[in-house]
């Protein structure tokens, strides 16, 4: 019977600390997302007109950090308005869907959005549209009959930028030559589509013009710029193990351009194949000063972090705004890089 009895107490004891503790984590995730819903109301309420929030996929963080300092900027400067870069500095990890639901709770008064369409974001975004709140792609111009307004780089146009490069460096030495740009597999706007498309158009523009003699392999490369491992795994198969390597490797994003300059260096093709890439780091701006990276071609962040808001509260205050935001880019290389380079 004592036995029993011995038994029947430490099932109890189990079972108190297994609530315990079940109460302890359930006490740590609310504490967690009241300090994300929390969202500095006190600023919203007592100080500014407005509260925006920016949302990003966790891609390219230089750029997104240069994005928010144009948007707060320009909220606190110009617009009466707060802007609040939802999910930065947490220690826990939310997807997209997790902070837009954060933000529609809230009550948020607009939305910078980045990221890939799919079928939880659309829904999300159609509850956040159905209760007023207004929604501004970044960059990505994915849920086109969501969204108020994109503010980005026009597509083609960027196409045409890559294929003047390109084609710069394949005059330095003419001969049969590979090109191959790293596309997102991941990102389901069409942006990069019609990118790859105005390049292709530009460079057999150029080789009609020019009565290039040679052949011009233009390739795109699937990627997921979300997986590392994949990615890397993809770059080094395309410098090493396929045996014809591409004499340029054009990359479409800040953490690709980092990724492909290292496994160059690593797989000592310094000089072998050209990189173009995309955005700036300390990191970027290093290697084209000792010509890891021919160029750049570099977005200006705080501009369309100023342009959002900018259509966000033009439309809260008129009820309308103009589709689209064009923003500037422009070319880093060799012969300008210093004026970039932090003493």
């Amino acid at each position: 019977m004592a036995e029993r009895n011995e038994k029947k107490k430490m099932t109890a004891v189990l079972l108190v600390l297994l609530l315990t503790g079940l109460g302890i984590y359930g006490l740590v995730v609310f504490l967690g997302r009241l300090q994300v819903t929390a969202m500095e109301s006190p600023k919203k309420n007592e100080i500014y007109g407005a509260y925006y929030v920016l949302i990003e996929d966790g891609h390219d963080s230089t750029l997104w950090d240069s994005i928010y300092e144009g948007a707060r900027k320009e909220g606190e400067e110009n617009c009466n308005a707060y802007v609040e870069y939802l999910g930065k500095n947490l220690t826990a990890d939310y997807t997209v869907q997790d902070k837009l639901r954060i933000a529609i709770d809230s009550g948020v008064d607009g939305i910078i959005l980045n990221g890939g369409s799919s079928e939880e974001t659309d829904r999300l975004l159609e509850e956040a549209v159905g209760k007023g709140i207004p929604v501004v792609t970044a960059l990505d111009d994915s849920a086109y009959n969501l969204r108020k307004c994109f503010v980005g780089v026009n597509n083609y146009i960027l196409g045409q930028e890559y294929s003047r490069l390109c084609f710069e460096l394949l005059s330095e030495n003419p001969r049969d030559s590979r090109v191959v740009v790293l596309m997102d597999s991941s990102s389901t706007g069409t942006g990069k589509n019609t990118m790859f498309w105005g390049m292709r158009e530009t460079l057999d523009e150029k080789i009609r013009e020019t009565g290039w003699g040679y052949e011009i392999k233009v390739q795109a490369v699937s990627i997921d710029s979300s997986n590392a491992f994949m990615t890397e795994e993809t770059i080094r198969k395309l410098l090493v193990t396929e045996g014809e390597h591409p004499d340029i490797l054009i990359c479409l994003s800040e953490t690709d351009t980092r990724r492909a300059y290292e496994a160059v260096v690593d797989y000592i093709k310094v000089g072998e194949v050209r990189i173009l890439g995309y955005y700036q780091s300390d990191g970027i701006l290093d290697a084209i000063q000792k010509k890891i990276i021919s160029s750049t071609v570099v977005v200006d962040g705080e501009q369309l972090g100023r342009f959002c808001v900018q259509a966000l509260t033009e439309y809260r205050e008129t009820g309308y705004v103009n589709g689209y935001f064009p923003i500037d880019t422009y070319v880093i290389d060799e012969t300008n890089v210093g004026q970039y380079l932090v003493p």
